[in-house]
């Protein structure tokens, strides 16, 4: 993401221009803009002219709009599924779409007008934000702008017969494609022929597919992990390096020396992923990766669930009332909280980031685009591990007692009055 320019008062108002290059860029965008405000950016208008003869036509202009946000869509890129012995279609671009009316009238469009701006790379697009810019959206603008981000890890989930392929960056996983092949069961000497076909064709749609999907000649690709139930993964990290020094490629043959990870997983399927970073090899070598922070945060807490329920809170309620009291040691909170349209729903969780910040807590951001994020949503989408134990029963017992309290002092207060 480029920043073009930014201006902010002291109050939160003001204004940043962005220039989108990838998906992740994209993904940004789609957690920054909020209902409400204010967006410009490049549109398509179909115009209407009437000549002196009382005909029409009508022809498509180029324009520049300022819309007010009414409702934002935003459509990751996916690959389409491979068909059996083939690799899926290469892997599209994400696709943001932002609706609203327009506020600024010009020679094509009235005021008031409904309008969807496409955002497209390479375009810029200006954000004035309604409720102004609190600390957590510009986090989020000085994270996006930091150059040399992309694709830190490839990963090839496998099992019997099908693989998934997929990068994973700072804020997504995408899966790049699928194939599957059948491979006949070698349930009888007669039927071993068969199998090994099988397998052979297996294994050269996985390196066809490794070649397209796998960038392993960039040099800010920190691991390519190869995972499997079983003995697959072994056995394709074999044909890839046997086939690599076949065909002397020898950028192929040195990224998968020097970068391929080999980790057993229980399924076959991407939701292994969350497994994979949990691996102490793969841990120890994505240390200062994002995402890997996230799955180590969630697999601690999941961890002091089970041995030390007392210092693992999970929810909106029993999470604010833990950093009302300065307990919070790690905060996990997924993105998805704060694109609620609702101001003060937002507020209150970038109340709660700035609660545990100031007291010298570790705040962890996930996103929802991969797996640990995911994970997180179905467990409310926050949760802490705090600094020391608190009972939940005694701590919403003595908010009760407070609560009452003050109801009388406020009552005691009105009738004297």
């Amino acid at each position: 993401m480029k920043l073009i320019n930014r201006w902010f008062e002291k109050n939160g108002a003001g204004h940043v221009t962005l220039r989108p290059e990838d998906n992740e860029d994209m993904w940004h965008l789609y957690n920054l803009i909020a209902e409400g405000d204010n967006i410009r950016g490049t549109a398509i208008r179909r115009v209407q002219n009437v000549s002196s003869t009382g005909s029409t036509e009508s022809h498509r202009v180029r324009t520049t709009l300022t819309i007010r946000v009414t409702s934002i869509e935003f459509s990751p890129a996916s690959s389409q599924e491979g068909s059996e012995g083939t690799v899926g279609s290469n892997i599209p671009n994400a696709s943001l779409h932002i609706s609203g009316q327009v506020v600024s009238e010009n020679q094509y469009v009235r005021m008031g007008a409904f309008h969807t701006l496409d955002i497209e790379p390479n375009r810029d697009v200006r954000i004035e934000k309604a409720e102004g810019w609190d600390s957590v959206a510009r986090s989020r603008v000085e994270e996006a702008i930091v150059p040399g981000r992309g694709a830190e890890v490839a990963a090839v989930v496998c099992g019997e017969g099908t693989a998934t392929f997929c990068l994973l960056s700072q804020h997504m996983t995408v899966v790049t494609n699928r194939i599957s092949v059948s491979i006949p069961r070698k349930a009888a000497a007669a039927g071993t022929s068969q199998h090994e076909k099988g397998l052979g064709k297996f294994y050269a749609t996985i390196y066809d597919s490794f070649i397209r999907h796998v960038p392993y000649s960039n040099a800010n690709l920190k691991a390519i992990i190869i995972a499997s139930p079983g003995w697959v993964r072994d056995a394709v990290a074999e044909y890839l390096n046997a086939e690599a020094s076949k065909r002397g490629d020898k950028v192929l043959q040195r990224a998968l020396k020097d970068k391929v990870v080999k980790v057993h997983v229980t399924s076959p399927h991407v939701h292994s992923l969350v497994e994979v970073l949990k691996n102490p090899t793969v841990a120890a070598q994505l240390k200062e990766a994002k995402f890997s922070k996230e799955g180590i945060a969630l697999d601690k807490f999941f961890k002091m669930l089970g041995n030390d329920e007392m210092r693992a809170w999970y929810g909106p309620d029993h999470v604010c009332l833990a950093a009302d009291r300065g307990a919070i040691g790690i905060l996990l909170i997924s993105d998805n909280l704060f694109r609620s349209s609702d101001p003060v729903t937002r507020k209150k969780y970038v109340n709660v980031v700035e609660a545990v910040q100031s007291k010298g807590g570790e705040v962890v951001i996930f996103s929802s685009m991969h797996e640990s994020g995911q994970q997180l949503n179905q467990l409310t989408g926050i949760a802490a591990i705090l600094t020391f134990p608190l009972d939940v029963e005694v701590v919403e017992a003595e908010e009760k007692e407070e609560a009452e309290r003050r109801k009388k002092e406020e009552e005691e207060k009105a009738a004297r009055t």
